[in-house]
């Protein structure tokens, strides 16, 4: 779902790229699919290209590479960074409900 929303995102500009901007879009899409502590290289990663007057062509090990280095280093769309999600799960460990909807503990004596 976030690779299509990515794509959907970007439609009205896809149809100006060149070739290499469009797989860095394809790969920017997948990119945001993975979790964060998952990374595209190049054992995990291949790209094929066809195209009108084109031949078939796949990218994989070190031929990925520059594609990959493309993209290298930009943020992730849609996730946030991991260390702003543990703060926000602490946060709301911390918050207490309104008073008036507190429990109280049940009497043991």
């Amino acid at each position: 779902q976030a690779a299509r929303t990515y794509l959907e995102k970007f439609l009205d500009h896809l149809a100006d790229c060149d070739m290499e901007e469009l797989i860095k879009h394809g790969l920017r899409a997948l990119r945001d699919t993975l979790p964060n502590e998952v990374d595209l290289t190049n054992k995990n990663v291949s790209v094929a290209v066809v195209g009108k007057g084109m031949p078939f062509t796949i990218y994989d090990d070190g031929k990925v590479e520059p594609f990959l280095a493309g993209i290298e280093g930009e943020e992730r769309r849609g996730q946030r960074p991991a260390g702003e999600q543990a703060g926000a799960a602490e946060a709301a460990e911390g918050e207490q409900p309104p008073a008036d909807q507190q429990q109280e503990g049940m009497d043991t004596d």
